[in-house]
């Protein structure tokens, strides 16, 4: 018998998923993250609908075969502005079906209870809806904005645009619907090869920043006032047109938006919808029957069991075992090893940004000081890991602290791997930076022991405030990171831009009053800020460090 859904129980589901959110929200709500999180979506919205303002006004009077034609262009904009969202939210919406229906905690309750199937999956759905729809209204929104303040539009550009961020939802989750399936079985296939994983997370990730690199070239050009037009040739134009064309279906989308032929955009559009729908109810039977079998099976090992190793020493197999339970955790790998290993590259991409910005606007060269902010700024944010020394260890941390080991042991194995892991990245940036002669090999070097002791600091003072608080993981990878995440962001952000204000600030007190005598003291500011950080750092880890792990009976929950 076919199953209908039951929408006394869809009403249910969705007043039970609410009442779990706002429940972890008030549970575990994070001032300090929260508002850092509004500041920098704000931010970086603001900033990307600045810099798509400046260029449709001058993309809008690029001239084609002699004709210039700023509707035609503006459909160009418009198509990969919304290509690009589309394509976010449709690898949001994959991850979040497979989630919330082969890894999330109720699903393997409600396998057990008479619920229906169909039903379940329409809750998740909607509920992964609405939050794909409140996405599309903070990106889709500031795109018709600053599209509109260059090229005037009428009413039905304004109407069509709130019918836009309700029909993107719609067309990602059709699209992810066909693509949860594959992908749930390519994450079966990477799981336990975790060097494989690693590896193309770690490229992806690299490829991301490739494309952040282009957009701030993109943007520092716009601000240096480069005039971009001779770079949008003949070749380049019919490039962007043919790529357009096949941007299905957000060419569609846009055309609709503009009122560029309304009815045939809008058919294609329901037609694509119309056959996710369809091809989706087979993949929904599939998904549905997939999920809760796995939710009432017991799981089964796959692979060949290898042989216990030879035995190590103490310290050396509790650093091993921090690295297994990264390496071994696919979250933990992208969120910690791959931004590790990625990091010297946004340093060097953005100081090939940065450094010539600077010369141009101010007119003074300070590839020291960018570097050094920038090696304090990334190299905070791609050791993050360091904030769950504690909390991701859950119930083996019991089962740690049971054993005859110390507690500076059991600590310091947390920070020896975390500081590999740190001087290996640093050593990298440094290395890339004298490779490509941005800074001379003697900065380079020394600008790995400031990276390296600031990391260090870092390093201790997370272990430090996790440890007084841990929030211990309930399953694997799923550590809940509390305010420890947010606080210690923002003091190694607050600490790179208070360091490299001040010697930005020196630098250009030295130039203008040609004090070069004087240029050793930026050099000496660094070493004091970076000694002061790390005795900080190291005291607040140490102090009492084995009385607390003696009297150290549970974290939060």
């Amino acid at each position: 018998m076919k199953q209908k859904i039951d929408f006394t129980l869809l009403r249910a589901l969705f007043r039970k998923q609410r009442q779990e959110r706002l429940s972890a929200f008030k549970k575990n709500f994070d001032f300090v993250g929260f508002v850092m999180r509004i500041v920098l979506y704000g931010a970086l919205i603001a900033v990307l609908s600045v810099f798509l303002a400046r260029f449709a006004d001058m993309y809008l009077d690029v001239m084609v075969n002699y004709e210039i034609n700023p509707a035609e262009r503006a459909y160009e904009v418009l198509t990969l502005c919304y290509s690009a969202v589309l394509a976010l939210m449709v690898l949001s919406a994959v991850a979040q079906i497979n989630r919330e229906l082969f890894f999330g905690d109720d699903v393997r309750i409600l396998s057990a209870l008479p619920v229906n199937a169909k039903t379940l999956y329409v809750s998740k759905l909607a509920s992964i809806y609405l939050g794909q729809a409140a996405f599309s209204a903070v990106t889709v929104t500031p795109i018709s904005i600053a599209l509109g303040s260059v090229l005037p539009q009428g009413a039905w550009f304004w109407c069509m645009t709130a019918v836009a961020v309700f029909t993107l939802p719609l067309v990602s989750l059709g699209i992810a619907s066909l693509l949860a399936l594959p992908s749930y079985y390519l994450r079966l296939i990477l799981r336990r090869r975790y060097v494989l994983n690693f590896v193309v997370v770690t490229l992806i990730t690299a490829a991301l920043i490739a494309v952040y690199w282009a957009l701030l070239e993109g943007i520092k050009q716009l601000l240096l006032g480069d005039d971009l037009k001779y770079f949008f040739n003949e070749k380049v134009m019919s490039g962007i047109a043919a790529t357009v064309h096949a941007l299905f279906p957000a060419n569609c989308i846009a055309s609709f938006v503009l009122g560029r032929y309304a009815l045939s955009s809008a058919g294609w559009v329901a037609l694509l919808l119309a056959i996710c729908t369809a091809v989706g109810l087979v993949f929904t039977r599939l998904l549905l029957v997939r999920s809760m079998q796995q939710g009432i099976g017991v799981p089964r090992y796959r692979g060949r069991r290898r042989p216990f190793g030879k035995a190590k020493k103490p310290f050396a197999a509790l650093v091993k075992k921090e690295f297994l339970a990264i390496f071994r955790t696919p979250n933990y790998t992208f969120s910690y090893f791959s931004m590790a290993l990625v990091q010297p590259l946004m340093v060097y991409l953005c100081m090939s940004v940065g450094s010539s910005l600077v010369v141009q606007l101010l007119g003074i060269a300070c590839n020291w000081e960018i570097a050094v902010f920038l090696t304090l700024l990334f190299g905070c944010l791609a050791n993050m890991f360091c904030t769950t020394n504690v909390s991701r260890d859950g119930a083996m941390f019991f089962s740690v602290k049971a054993m005859p080991l110390s507690g500076k042991a059991v600590m310091y194995s947390k920070v020896a791997l975390c500081m590999v892991v740190t001087a290996a990245s640093q050593l990298f940036s440094a290395l890339l930076l004298g490779v490509t002669g941005s800074l001379a090999w003697y900065y380079a070097a020394y600008l790995f022991v400031l990276g390296t002791a600031f990391g260090f600091a870092q390093v201790c003072l997370a272990t430090a405030i996790d440890f007084r608080r841990p929030h211990f993981a309930v399953a694997k990878g799923n550590a809940e990171e509390g305010n420890t995440v947010s606080t210690v962001a923002l003091l190694g952000i607050a600490i790179a831009f208070v360091v490299g204000t001040c010697l930005l600030v020196l630098r250009m007190a030295i130039s203008l009053r040609n004090l070069k005598n004087l240029e050793f003291l930026s050099y000496v500011v660094c070493a004091v800020a970076a000694v002061a950080a790390a005795t900080v750092g190291a005291v607040c880890l140490t102090h009492r460090l084995e009385d607390k792990y003696y009297n150290f009976e549970g974290g939060a929950h």
